[in-house]
């Protein structure tokens, strides 16, 4: 017995060091999840302020163990572990092509700290989430998210189906949320939400992810699955800051819909549908859903800024209000959101087919390319 029970104990070791990365990285992108939409919150009440701030540790730790999670990965590849899943070499580098874009994704987050010090020091205080800083730390963020979608493939980490499915599925919903906050004041606030520019925006960067989801979690019902776990996502993040007191985001978009649309014309094709026809889809569902949501739970007026203490915060703000005005959802500007959201939900598509066949299994890839 002694015999058998010692290879046995040699295999859950074994199992629970290849772990070792997955369980890293996933406490990594809790942390850092919590932290930027806690962030947002603190801005608003006390404007910009030192990069030690509570929610600021919160990101940097987190992204700073998805940089851990990557290098433990890498060295215990180096050091002779098989590589389980599409491999990455760069010189004597070498893991799986996840792993190793968790590690960029990483990089590049926490470059973009020091980045957004200078940039305050150069050009002063920004209360804006478009500033290049901001925009260098989402797109690290996104490239993390799609390295552990990747990591998440079959074989790579020794988890039983159901849970890498549910892992997928977080990392999805992940993906479609940090695209919502890259909306800037159209996440903050329901009230900016004018009827045509936002539905732009949301056409052009969350098609994508709902592209990926049909690859990374096939069956009939990957895009729908993919935007309620980002609406699961949404509304948690929203109770934790609105039950301890802080101000939340808007309430999240409604891609849900737009989701459910595609996947019923996806299976009534019954072979791959058009993109445009795709792209329509989801624009018309996702304009037409927000469009009553604005008429049955119109935003009040606003009488004053955001609560906030930074005069620049004030003055942006009632600059995308007065957008809200000039662009009401009782007119013909949801109309034209369609007509031109349609093309960008369909190129968006597009290039999410193809990031998802540039991250799958060579074996598959070129199938999900003409998907």
């Amino acid at each position: 017995m002694a015999t058998i029970a010692l290879p046995l104990r040699r295999v859950a070791i074994a199992r629970t060091s290849t772990a070792v990365p997955l369980i890293i990285g996933l406490t990594g992108t809790l942390l850092s999840w919590f932290g930027s939409g806690w962030d947002v919150s603190w801005h608003r009440i006390f404007g910009r302020d030192t990069f030690w701030s509570t929610p600021h540790l919160f990101i940097y730790v987190g992204v700073a163990l998805w940089g851990m999670a990557a290098l433990v990965a890498t060295a215990t590849a180096m050091a002779g572990r098989p590589i389980r899943g599409r491999p990455f070499v760069l010189g004597p580098l070498r893991a799986e092509l996840g792993l190793a874009l968790i590690g960029v994704g990483a990089l590049v987050t926490i470059l973009a700290g020091p980045f957004d010090n200078l940039w305050h020091s150069v050009f002063g205080r920004d209360v804006d989430i478009w500033s290049p800083p901001h925009i260098a730390g989402i797109v690290g963020g996104a490239i993390g998210l799609l390295g552990w979608l990747a990591a998440t493939a079959p074989g790579v980490f020794p988890i039983d189906e159901r849970m890498r499915r549910l892992l997928r599925l977080f990392t999805l919903g992940n993906l479609i949320a940090i695209s919502v906050f890259a909306l800037n004041f159209y996440y903050i606030t329901s009230v900016t939400r004018e009827a045509f520019f936002y539905p732009l925006l949301v056409s052009a960067l969350v098609p994508a992810t709902l592209a990926i989801a049909t690859v990374a979690i096939p069956g009939r019902w990957a895009a729908t699955s993919a935007a309620l776990a980002y609406t699961i996502i949404a509304l948690l993040g929203y109770g934790m800051l609105a039950g301890s007191g802080w101000r939340p985001p808007a309430f999240p978009p409604l891609v849900i819909a737009g989701a459910i649309a595609i996947d019923l014309l996806r299976a009534r094709a019954g072979r791959p549908a058009h993109r445009l026809a795709l792209g329509l889809a989801f624009t018309v569902a996702f304009v037409a859903a927000e469009l009553m949501r604005m008429l049955v739970f119109a935003p009040p007026v606003p009488s004053s800024a955001l609560g906030g203490v930074e005069p620049r915060l004030t003055a942006l703000y009632f600059q995308y209000y007065e957008q809200t005005v000039a662009r009401p959802w009782l007119s013909l500007w949801p109309l034209a959101a369609v007509l031109l959201g349609a093309p960008l939900a369909a190129a968006s598509w597009i290039a999410g087919k193809r990031i998802a066949a540039a991250l799958a299994d060579d074996l598959h890839s070129e199938a999900f390319a003409h998907s």
